[in-house]
């Protein structure tokens, strides 16, 4: 008696909501431009600089040994019935996205062309470079 109540249960839940499906179509882009023609010169000056700089380092490190296992899922699903009611008017449909798809057109406007100039300060960049000497190997490193 409890399995044709749940099963009466579980039908009735659904009543009087809506399944709704929806289909989609994406059309070309439609273009609506405005060209403004601007030609923008900006003039910068650079200076880079490196300074060189030794580090003497030793370092004994320990090792470590990290497992991480897979995860484990676990799922019970009961019986499931599909059922499906179609009700749309696919010609009306179409009829009314190709009346829709008329109103986009491709639009440009094109703008007379204008001129700037412009001097940036000058920028400066200093590098350092760190060697370190390993005296366990006798050979220099880089990094920085």
């Amino acid at each position: 008696m409890d399995k044709a109540k749940a099963a009466v249960t579980d039908f009735m839940h659904k009543s009087g909501h809506h399944d709704t499906t929806v289909h989609e179509t994406v059309a070309p882009a439609v273009k609506q431009e405005t060209v403004k023609q601007h030609q923008h010169e900006e003039v910068v000056t650079a200076v880079d600089k490196e300074a060189h700089q030794d580090h003497y380092h030793r370092t004994v490190q320990p090792v470590k040994d990290h497992e991480v296992l897979p995860e484990k899922h676990e799922a019970k699903l009961g019986a499931v019935q599909h059922r499906e009611f179609d009700h749309r008017d696919h010609d009306s449909t179409k009829r009314n996205l190709a009346a829709e798809q008329q109103a986009f057109r491709d639009e440009r406007v094109v703008q007379d062309k204008t001129h700037s100039q412009s001097a940036a300060p000058v920028i400066g960049g200093e590098h350092v470079h760190h060697v370190r000497f390993d005296p366990l190997h006798l050979t220099p490193s880089n990094f920085s």
